[in-house]
């Protein structure tokens, strides 16, 4: 498999992860620094749509990631709950 072709396999599951994550994320507690946070992981979803349009395939994955990493750490601090779409947060 090509790198552009990983990278793009990576960038669509990535995607459908962190939707998924998002459209059920319930919280906890409602801290509004917590909704802040969210945001920023929509934010960084739809950043990585418009560095995928542009071709800019790498910088997409990265904004997915840092999207799902957001997400994770408010879970793991037990802010936050969702569930992951697609397997790849559970890939460790």
């Amino acid at each position: 498999m090509s790198l552009q072709a990983e990278l793009e396999e990576k960038y669509r599951r990535y995607l459908e992860t962190l939707g998924r994550a998002l459209s059920t994320l319930r919280f906890k507690e409602g801290d509004r620094r917590v909704e802040e946070v969210v945001s920023l992981a929509q934010c960084y979803r739809e950043d990585a749509k418009h560095f995928h349009e542009k071709g800019m395939h790498a910088t997409a994955l990265v904004s997915l990631a840092y999207g799902e990493g957001l997400l994770d750490a408010l879970r793991m601090l037990g802010l936050v709950e969702f569930e992951w779409g697609g397997g790849v947060g559970e890939e460790g």
